[in-house]
């Protein structure tokens, strides 16, 4: 499936469409267009389908940026935050930044890029033929490799990993110039499709032959292009160099802190290449680097990475961006068909410890309203009983990274209770054949009638449209019937026990169905983490599901929250971790199955969470990035706020900008976007209705 364009008229322009990531934009001419298909061949950067239309404007309902290259494939121009940029007549390979998509345009004129508002305006003045091309940020394994029952056979598919690199330059620390790795399958002896071959580096991981070391140094084998090779000691060979990995901190941070420190020098690497933009993180350790920025960039893999590996930890330490995720994998060599997934995010790898305990707790009594259990208020029940019944629930040790992916025994405290068959079902999501979501909103209890109003959340998109229908009092065959049926989203509010939901006429179990047919779900219920596995099971990518008792008042604000998280496109592990900021405990929440799966795209690319601080006549705003699969770590950012240019890198805290009341009600005029408000989560239009008025 590639993206479509579609003629839009009144207003005039196209409605470019991926269907097979859910996401889609308007781009308005100044006429009306008719799209002819045209070779994909003449673009700077690859494109998957493009078009010809004749216009002298587009007009961006958004702030975005324009990169320009000549035909020589070098950036002659780049519009970061500027009201106007003018480019004299030549030929211009244009990459306009729209977020979810990438779309390019090929024109032979002088080019004018403006600001106004919230929208971006691109004259051509000269010719007018215009081609516009779209490339889909969704990737997908190349093909499969086979192993057998020797970890050495796990080894050489890791060290294959590699061939999905489609680059080994800097710019492999771009997400679109990595490749997702093979899938791995185990069977009866190892086989690999020929084209599979791993890059010319000069680099070798050497590990015993154990599982866990295997795991726990996958992402960096991938992300190297390495080889990976059995041995008594745990090395790193570099062109015939060879660094220990078992160091004073331990190994497993060692190979955690080296894929970090070598990702972060490529990030500030590469602005020497295709994109030599201004980087925040290259001018904040610029100065303390060891070796010579160009000569790096030119350096073949290995010199360049002994190069890196002269600069000490501590000069990148403090600036690195927050990780992604971090992956808690049981050594089991079932394990290893998730590995091609974990490494594609650049996981950092963790072997859980056997001593890991259950410990979950009920909301104490004294802040108890009442749990959603069979429409009535009841008291909480005891922890003793708590984790006598639930015993299955266990705690990992805390991450750093933004998600937690936990994929081992029990069901985990604070993180994402993963499975190989969801990162599998991921691949065969069907594309979409329809431009709306479809949301079943299912209410049990009348008490819960209040939490109604995430209905109005989720039809607040102002280009997805949201096809939402309200359930309430289910019998047992109704919701059935609703779980069997093709949907984007369930939202459950009511009661869950061991024994499933409870409807009107009695309880349901969803182990009792054969398949279900939800894409994804929030089950907002007492203890319901038993039944979204279930869901999950049968055919769910993934869902947001709870480990304790959780009393009224909490459900309600963390399903208001989600439910616009989801809508602004955080994926269910990103929502669900800003979610947790409207209630002491919201760790009782966690995503089971995929829980990167995205109900829509982000417009921006990279969700965002603001925070900011009053103090005196001015605001302290500070920006955080929540990485997609899509758009994954690596991705720049380039906030708009006031005349900022600098780019930074997506992940965790971007910066901390001091902006008067006049530069924050500018900054939220540009697009909705969560806020904690002195430690309150609220929305940006909220503020601009109310505080900032």
């Amino acid at each position: 499936m590639r993206p479509e364009f579609e003629q839009l008229i009144d207003p005039d322009g196209l409605l470019v469409r991926d269907p097979i990531e859910n996401a889609q934009f308007e781009l308005y001419t100044d006429r009306v267009v008719d799209p002819v298909e045209t070779d994909t061949d003449q673009f700077v950067l690859p494109v998957d389908n493009a078009v010809t239309v004749t216009a002298g404007k587009l007009k961006i309902p958004r702030l975005v940026n324009v990169f320009l290259w000549d035909d020589t494939g070098t950036m002659v121009g780049e519009s970061a935050n500027q009201q106007v940029a003018t480019y004299d007549e030549n030929w211009y390979s244009l990459d306009i930044d729209i977020g979810p998509m990438k779309l390019q345009a090929v024109v032979d004129s002088a080019v004018t890029v403006r600001r106004a508002e919230n929208t971006t305006f691109v004259r051509f003045e000269g010719s007018e033929d215009v081609a516009l091309g779209a490339r889909s940020l969704h990737e997908s394994p190349a093909g499969t490799i086979t192993i057998g029952d020797d970890v050495e056979d796990a080894m050489r598919a890791v060290a294959l990993s590699g061939s999905a690199l489609k680059t080994t330059s800097p710019e492999r620390s771009f997400p679109s110039l990595r490749g997702h790795p093979p899938l791995v399958e185990r069977g009866e002896a190892f086989d690999a499709p020929d084209a599979f071959e791993r890059p010319e580096t000069n680099i070798t991981i050497e590990i015993p032959r154990d599982y866990g070391d295997l795991f726990r140094v996958s992402s960096l084998a991938y992300y190297l292009g390495a080889d990976v090779v059995p041995g008594n000691e745990r090395v790193l060979d570099v062109g015939d160099e060879r660094y220990v990995l078992d160091t004073a901190r331990g190994f497993e941070a060692e190979v955690s802190t080296l894929l970090k420190h070598v990702f972060f020098l490529d990030c500030v690497t590469r602005t020497e290449g295709f994109y030599p933009v201004n980087l925040y993180e290259r001018n904040v350790v610029e100065d303390a680097l060891t070796f010579d920025l160009a000569a790096t960039y030119d350096a073949s893999p290995a010199e360049r990475l002994r190069a890196y590996l002269d600069v000490p930890y501590e000069v990148t330490e403090p600036h690195l961006p927050q990780w992604k995720l971090t992956a808690d994998i049981e050594p089991d060599p079932d394990h290893v068909e998730a590995i091609p997934f974990v490494a594609n995010e650049l996981a950092t790898v963790r072997i859980p410890e056997d001593d890991e305990e259950p410990d979950v707790h009920d909301e104490p009594e004294a802040l108890t309203e009442f749990y959603r259990t069979n429409g009535a208020t009841v008291r909480s029940t005891s922890r003793e009983e708590s984790v006598a019944d639930w015993s299955n629930v266990v705690k990992p040790d805390e991450t750093d990274a933004i998600e937690h992916a936990w994929i081992a025994e029990g069901f985990p405290l604070g993180a994402s209770k993963t499975r190989v068959e969801s990162y599998l079902r991921r691949l065969d999501r069907p594309a979409r054949e329809q431009n709306s979501i479809s949301i079943d909103i299912v209410c049990n209890e009348d008490e819960m009638s209040e939490e109604d109003i995430v209905e109005e959340f989720y039809g607040t998109r102002d280009i997805f449209e949201f096809d939402i229908t309200v359930h309430y009092k289910l019998t047992c065959d109704e919701l059935a019937d609703v779980l069997r049926k093709d949907t984007d989203f369930l939202h459950y509010i009511g009661h869950v026990d061991k024994g499933g939901f409870q409807c009107a006429d009695g309880m349901f179990d969803a182990r009792t169905l054969d398949e279900v047919n939800v894409d994804a779900f929030l089950l907002n219920a007492c203890k319901s983490y038993e039944q979204g596995d279930a869901l999950v099971e049968r055919g769910s990518y993934g869902g947001i599901v709870t480990l304790a008792n959780i009393s009224n008042d909490p459900a309600v604000r963390i399903g208001r929250a989600l439910a616009r998280l989801l809508n602004n496109g955080f994926s269910l592990q990103a929502g669900l971790s800003v979610a947790r900021n409207v209630t002491l405990f919201g760790n009782q929440y966690i995503t089971i199955g995929d829980g990167t799966l995205q109900l829509v795209q982000s417009r921006n690319g990279t969700p965002h969470l603001v925070e900011v601080d009053t103090a005196a006549d001015r605001f302290e705003l500070t920006l955080y990035g929540y990485p997609t699969s899509r758009t994954s770590i690596g991705s720049l950012v380039t906030p708009h706020i006031g005349e900022n240019t600098t780019r930074y890198l997506n992940s965790g805290k971007v910066d901390t900008f001091c902006v008067r009341e006049a530069g924050l009600r500018d900054f939220f005029s540009r697009g909705v976007a969560p806020v904690l408000w002195d430690g309150e989560l609220v929305w940006s239009d909220q503020l601009l209705e109310g505080r900032l008025s």
